[in-house]
């Protein structure tokens, strides 16, 4: 298996080798870690520690931090049975090719060692909560005080309560005494992991179906996979759903990162490059279509996170006058954090098309902007408790992000005019809803 796995990324890096242009495109970063066309469930790996140069005479006093859930098992037992069922009973009646054969037995050691732990965190994924929490607080050392505080809350879901918890146990360890208080509540879930029936229900009408029906038929062809795993076509077309089964044996490759079967099992390699490529494409496509600003919905899916967005807006004033240097360290939904990148437009991911063809040529990749162990971090800086003139500088991910806001000292931004710009955007929005319904 060792000597397949390698043969196959040098098979990956020859076929994409030609693709390469001098910046990073998708093609050249599937290339070079295949695992990142697992999208949303890409395992953001710990990053080596930056050094950061505060604004002249400022501080870090306030860290506002909402975290993505770190490597887990899938949620439902249904993403490891299905496909092996659906392999299995074709092997039964002898219908499996000697490759589809040996596929079956990598889906059944996928499915054994995810048996009773889906929606818990991996041993990758504790390892992951600790190191990047580590990483962020050696960052910024001047956090780490006697009079700080910490407050940690989590979505109420098993892997992003894990992910809080390990997380925490780092950061408790790492300074002595520490004030730190935790939980997970319903009484934070309307902006922890908020619900709009009026939004959601726009996600999917009918003209957006169809256009990302169009786009998918585009970018599929599962013919040469299939015909690699079965041995009577007539079989496949009575019994096998074949775009369903695809899509079950891509989702558990990308996976495969998050276990210990990392190294010793390897799906990625029934695929093509083109297959892999393919089927990033339709997954990034339905995520900017759910959490982005595809406008033939709308455009509106990421101001789901308004709540979320507008209580950063508020803390980051309620703590300006405290003597005391403040954390809160927030865990929800990968997709939580990918509509709030959005909606924040971060880096320009508040991207605003018609056009699903166009979102690779304009970087709008979902692993870039809410993989697993990823994070939004707002740092506020100041001189003293009296600093009319408080600093921000937002990390995606770790890495520094710009900003839809004019500024004279960037990387950091006038608190009082990310605070005014953000507010007058979800005030805008807020006020074309009113006037939507009384109409």
């Amino acid at each position: 298996m060792k000597q397949t796995i390698r043969t196959f990324f040098a098979v990956f890096f020859t076929l994409f080798l030609s693709l390469s242009t001098g910046a990073q495109t998708v093609a050249e970063e599937l290339r070079d870690d295949v695992n990142r066309s697992a999208g949303l469930y890409y395992a953001l790996p710990v990053p080596a520690i930056q050094t950061d140069t505060a604004p002249k005479g400022k501080k870090p006093f306030y860290i506002n931090h909402y975290g993505s859930p770190a490597s887990y098992y899938l949620l439902k037992a249904a993403s490891y049975e299905a496909p092996y069922a659906t392999l299995a009973k074709a092997d039964s009646l002898g219908k499996l090719t000697t490759l589809g054969h040996d596929v079956l037995q990598r889906v059944n050691q996928i499915r054994l060692d995810a048996q009773n732990r889906t929606g818990e965190i991996t041993q990758k994924g504790t390892h992951q909560a600790r190191a990047m929490m580590r990483q962020m607080m050696e960052r910024f050392p001047d956090m780490l005080v006697d009079n700080a505080y910490y407050s940690a809350r989590s979505a109420m879901h098993n892997h992003c309560i894990e992910t809080m918890n390990e997380a925490m146990l780092q950061l408790a360890g790492m300074h002595h005494p520490m004030q730190l208080n935790i939980r997970a509540s319903q009484r934070e879930e309307h902006f922890m992991d908020p619900e709009d029936k009026f939004l959601t229900s726009q996600r999917t009408d009918s003209l957006t179906l169809a256009k990302y029906t169009e786009f998918t038929a585009r970018h599929t062809d599962d013919t040469r996979l299939i015909a690699s795993l079965f041995n009577d076509s007539a079989y496949v077309a009575s019994a096998i759903n074949t775009a369903d089964l695809s899509q079950q044996l891509f989702l558990l490759a990308g996976c495969i990162q998050h276990t210990d079967l990392t190294g010793k099992v390897m799906l990625y390699d029934i695929f093509t490059p083109e297959e892999i490529h393919n089927h990033w494409l339709k997954q990034n496509a339905w995520h900017y279509i759910n959490y982005g600003g595809y406008t033939p919905n709308g455009g509106y899916q990421a101001y789901l996170q308004r709540s979320l967005l507008r209580n950063m807006m508020h803390m980051g004033d309620s703590i300006q006058k405290r003597n005391i240097l403040v954390g809160h360290i927030r865990y929800t939904h990968e997709n939580v954090v990918l509509s709030l990148a959005c909606l924040m437009e971060l880096d320009g991911y508040g991207l605003h098309t018609a056009s699903l063809d166009s979102l690779e040529e304009k970087g709008w990749a979902d692993y870039r902007i809410a993989p697993l162990g990823g994070s939004i971090e707002m740092i506020h800086y100041r001189n003293d408790s009296d600093d009319p003139d408080v600093l921000v500088k937002v990390l995606l991910n770790g890495r520094e992000a710009r900003l839809p806001i004019p500024t004279d000292c960037a990387p950091y931004y006038h608190w009082q005019d990310v605070k005014h710009y953000y507010l007058r955007k979800l005030y805008r929005y807020e006020n074309r809803r009113f006037n939507q319904k009384t109409k």
